[in-house]
């Protein structure tokens, strides 16, 4: 009892002193508060197994779950309110919940003694609505996660729906920009036939909805008026305005347009298209007809990340650099896990992916992975190895085809390749498809058309002026038109039909030319210079625009940027990168 008594007796200061002095100690070296906290709950969730100690009694449609008032109120504000205001439920043993299932709160009430949390499609939309109600923020937010890791063209309208019902705004915003980008999928799907019409207007009103031509959403506004035509016809004309009229071509307005017979037969639609042909056959009164319908779309808001390659310090980096047009703005993001030079990256919804390269050492096969959204919302999320390439490819080229990527060519150190590898990003696997006529390094791979095209690059002998292209249901290889300049290390990019070619080295001088390929017609034309000569330049389309980023210009690295305008067959230096580099890899994708 002594013993007791001088414990009790012992003040906050005496345990905090060391014995033979004044300093404090820190407790959380003695205790390691993190797994402590863990250890409680372990402890807590066991005696909740066994109902011991337990002093609430949760029922869910008469299923009966034993729980503690303090842990659930620590754990949601929803049962703290409950316990500790002045509600009838703060003195009841047992309090009856309801809007759940009881499957769905057995897996609430683990989350609140664990903090772990399995969402899957089958449980997902109704632990969602449970988690809001119950303000378990973890839960909601891993519900959120899920269902943005879910989007799909099928899907993102039903799943922008249901955000805003829950007031997920981040996840609104995903599944809107998934829309946006993906419009011309999205509209094939039921989920926009079943849209009312003051949705089908917004959307088609939209400017950052991210379609070739108007055509698209011409098509989609016919498609949703006939799926019921008597009740919708009416709406036609209202919504008719939300399609951009005069941006559709002179032909597809008389061959498409003029010949739908729910249009001839509306005096206000026909007046419409009267006016976009007008807008064609009067050039001169185009200025005085500028308004909403006359102006292009933006598309959705999109950065640039520039990724590794050769810096200044003569050696291969790690930076990644993002771009935002609209600011002009860079800002630093997390590096990559291994420096590389040489490297191929692409984009593939929102998820970055950089690919091969050269380290210093060796010639590399492994693939890093950034999900873009992922990080937007958790600053946490980083880079993350995949699987490997089957090849070790440094100076290869990639692109992106539907939902997978493909990388072709590249020098492994002893070879240069001809093959091409697919990676499937739903199984995390590379196929190697067949090979080219040649091996290539530093070569262009762009997809455009249904088809892949490789152009350019360096056989270990001889720099390429060659073009080949891949057709995906064949598997073949097809030689097509080469180039006017043999070029190694030229930058790619596709606007509409037309794959522009950048820079590049031809053997002797780095160059500042651009050529123009017409996937229609298969025939080359030139564009004009760039400002810079540029070798080893990164090269995409940002928002409708061809950027050329960084290179070497014979002399010294580059850290410059320039974009092309294809009204005026110009080019102009709009930025600076923070360093100077070439051999970067570059991506493109949407910000939330």
């Amino acid at each position: 009892m002594a013993a007791a008594a001088a414990t009790a007796s012992t003040t906050e200061e005496d345990v905090c002193m060391t014995p033979d002095s004044t300093t404090m100690v820190d407790i959380k070296n003695i205790l390691p508060s993190e797994s402590y906290a863990k250890s409680l709950l372990v402890q807590m969730n066991a005696l909740r197994k066994k109902e011991t100690l337990c002093d609430v009694m949760l029922v869910v449609k008469g299923q009966e779950f034993p729980a503690h008032r303090i842990v659930l109120a620590a754990a949601s504000d929803y049962f703290c309110a409950m316990f500790t205001n002045e509600m009838s439920e703060k003195s009841q043993s047992s309090v009856e919940l309801q809007g759940l299932s009881p499957r769905v709160m057995e897996i609430l009430l683990d989350f609140v003694y664990t903090e772990t949390v399995n969402v899957t499609v089958e449980n997902v939309q109704d632990l969602l609505p449970a988690a809001c109600l119950l303000q378990l923020k973890g839960v909601k937010e891993a519900c959120c996660d899920f269902l943005e890791s879910q989007l799909d063209p099928s899907n993102s309208l039903g799943i922008m729906s249901f955000a805003d019902a829950h007031t997920c705004q981040s996840l609104r915003r995903a599944a809107e920009v998934h829309t946006h980008r993906h419009f011309s999928d999205v509209v094939q799907h039921e989920e926009f036939l079943l849209l009312e019409r003051d949705d089908v207007e917004k959307l088609l009103k939209c400017d950052e909805i991210q379609v070739p031509s108007e055509e698209p959403v011409f098509e989609a506004l016919m498609q949703w008026v006939k799926h019921r035509l008597e009740g919708r016809k009416p709406y036609l004309p209202e919504l008719l305005e939300s399609v951009r009229l005069p941006l559709l071509t002179p032909r597809y307005i008389t061959d498409v347009v003029d010949k739908e017979m729910l249009i001839r037969r509306s005096l206000e639609c026909r007046d419409l298209v009267d006016v976009a042909k007008r807008f064609h056959l009067r050039p001169e009164l185009r200025a005085e007809m500028q308004g909403p319908q006359t102006k292009p779309r933006t598309g959705a808001s999109e950065v640039m990340l520039v990724i590794g390659g050769f810096g200044s310090q003569q050696s291969p980096v790690d930076t990644v650099e993002k771009y935002n047009p609209k600011t002009e703005e860079w800002e630093f993001l997390p590096a990559i896990t291994k420096k590389r030079r040489y490297v191929a990256s692409c984009s593939l919804n929102d998820r970055v992916y950089v690919i091969g390269g050269y380290d210093g050492r060796s010639r590399l096969s492994t693939v890093e992975c950034l999900d873009y959204h992922m990080f937007s919302r958790h600053k946490n999320e980083t880079w993350r190895n995949i699987s490997s390439m089957t090849h070790r490819r440094g100076l290869a080229s990639a692109c992106v085809m539907g939902d997978h990527i493909y990388v072709a060519g590249g020098f492994d150190g002893s070879y240069r390749h001809s093959s091409m590898e697919r990676y499937d990003p739903q199984i995390d696997r590379w196929t190697v498809l067949g090979d080219m006529e040649n091996g290539r390094e530093g070569a262009g791979l762009i997809a455009a058309n249904g088809s892949i095209y490789c152009i350019g690059g360096y056989d270990g002998l001889h720099i390429l002026r060659s073009v080949e292209r891949y057709d995906p249901n064949s598997g073949q290889w097809t030689t097509l038109p080469s180039m006017v300049t043999k070029r190694s290390g030229a930058g790619v990019g596709l606007i509409n039909d037309t794959i522009y070619v950048v820079g590049g080295f031809d053997g002797s001088t780095h160059l500042n030319s651009v050529e123009c390929f017409n996937v229609r017609t298969n025939q080359w034309t030139r564009a004009a210079n760039m400002v810079s000569a540029r070798c080893y330049v990164g090269a995409t389309v940002l928002q409708g625009r061809l950027y050329a980023i960084a290179g070497y210009d014979g002399q010294s690295l580059q850290s410059s940027i320039e974009a092309y305008d294809t009204i005026t067959d110009s080019w102009e230096v709009v930025s600076n990168m923070a360093t100077q580099r070439c051999d970067v890899g570059i991506a493109v994708v949407s910000e939330v």
